[in-house]
């Protein structure tokens, strides 16, 4: 047996059933307490003890006992563990257990949560994995077309058709291969890249035209070889700003801007010809008219490349900018009326066939900015016959019919030389 002089030394409280620090249970000192006394009652008074035996025998205020090395802490490190205790040890692990498992689940649940808690790091790490997967779908033609309300912003353009729209798309490959599928864009599309070939055609032609059918061969072909390039650009640009406008915000705006300046193109390349012709025999007024023309267009360009200009918002603006352009024509036209006379005007002069031009243009004009007729039939035109694709129709329309015109002034002017008598002048 073994002496433990910690067990002699501290006290303990033994009724409260807790001890006063944490190295022991209470039970325990207790039930050991008891069995000291009963073998100090059990003793005989008339035993000899000696000074050293009396300072070891143990009282209930100054409990002490005979361990074995087994049994005492300061021997073997531990202190003899109960069932409470060893449930309150259970607890404790399965407490803290618990506490670190709810760590990482909030860990987990902050990760895993929507973009509005997630850092920016993590938002575009789950961002390119679904752009990944769009991808694939995408090259696989697997995409489908979408509802209007499902769009992102940049992508909402006309909130009266409803369905069949294209979703984003990030490779020019897939832009472009939609042109072969069936959505909004199709009409709208196919109108103005054959309206475009055909130009590109037609001009072929006519600068390919033996110079004994002009007057003047190099300034007539470049005269009307602005037309031709301004109706191929503003085609051009269309259908190109409508194949690939779904592939990125940044691309819709790039090709929006060009969409618009074709159109620029378009009408200061028709006033180019007629200007020509028809102030044939008056080169200043001619001169003037042709300034301010380009002034205007450049202005309507400048004004174009605003972000702000291809907005829903400020489809009103973009029609009545470009009608603006056109109806400057008013002014040269009065002109010509008012020195030539009507008569001449509407026969040798053509303008017939320039107001009908005019008409086209601006009806179409008019339709795509009152979103007619989806506005009043919802749903369905999501397809076909919508208001920009009958605008792109007369567009077309419009720039043949003032190629015609043109061409009769070109005839005309053939027919009546070069000269500038009064009795052939416009």
């Amino acid at each position: 047996m073994v002496f433990c002089p910690w067990r002699s030394v501290r006290r303990f409280k033994l009724d409260g059933g807790e001890t006063s620090g944490a190295e022991g249970p209470a039970f325990v000192l207790r039930h050991r307490t008891s069995n000291l006394i009963e073998h100090a009652t059990d003793s005989t008074p008339t035993d000899p003890t000696s000074p050293r035996e009396k300072w070891d025998t143990p009282t209930t205020s100054f409990p002490t006992s005979h361990l074995s090395t087994a049994e005492c802490p300061s021997h073997n490190g531990r202190v003899p563990e109960s069932d409470d205790e060893r449930r309150k040890t259970e607890e404790d692990d399965r407490r803290t257990e618990g506490e670190e498992k709810e760590e990482e689940e909030e860990d987990e649940k902050s990760s895993d949560e929507g973009f509005m808690g997630m850092t920016p790091l993590l938002q575009a790490h789950h961002a390119m994995e679904r752009m990944e997967e769009f991808v694939h779908k995408v090259w696989e033609g697997r995409w489908r077309v979408m509802p209007h309300d499902v769009l992102p912003d940049w992508l909402k353009d006309n909130d009266f058709l409803l369905h069949g729209h294209r979703p984003p798309m990030p490779s020019f490959r897939a832009c472009f291969k939609s042109i072969f599928r069936i959505h909004t864009e199709t009409g709208n599309i196919w109108t103005h890249l054959l309206g475009c070939l055909f130009f590109l055609f037609l001009g072929l032609m006519y600068m390919f035209r033996p110079n004994m059918s002009f007057v003047a061969p190099v300034q007539e072909k470049v005269v009307i070889g602005m037309f031709f390039l301004g109706a191929i650009l503003c085609l051009s640009f269309s259908w190109l700003f409508h194949t690939v406008y779904c592939h990125s915000e940044g691309v819709s705006r790039v090709f929006s801007k060009l969409d618009y300046s074709g159109i620029a193109f378009l009408i200061m390349g028709s006033f180019v010809p007629w200007l020509y012709y028809s102030f044939y025999c008056s080169p200043q007024p001619r001169f003037i008219y042709l300034i301010v023309v380009c002034i205007l267009g450049l202005s309507a360009i400048t004004v174009s490349q605003c972000d702000f200009f291809a907005t829903p918002q400020y489809r009103g603006v973009r029609a009545g900018v470009f009608v603006g352009l056109g109806l400057s024509g008013v002014v040269p036209t009065l002109h010509f009326v008012i020195s030539e006379g009507l008569i001449k005007a509407t026969t040798m002069g053509q303008m017939g066939w320039l107001l009908l031009m005019a008409t086209l243009y601006i009806t179409g004009a008019c339709l795509y900015a009152a979103r007619i007729p989806e506005r009043f039939f919802p749903g369905k035109c999501d397809i076909w016959f919508h208001s920009h694709q009958l605008f792109h129709i007369l567009v077309v329309a419009g720039a043949f019919v003032h190629f015609h015109g043109v061409s009769n002034l070109q005839e005309f002017r053939h027919k009546a030389g070069g000269g500038c008598a009064e009795d052939d002048t416009l």
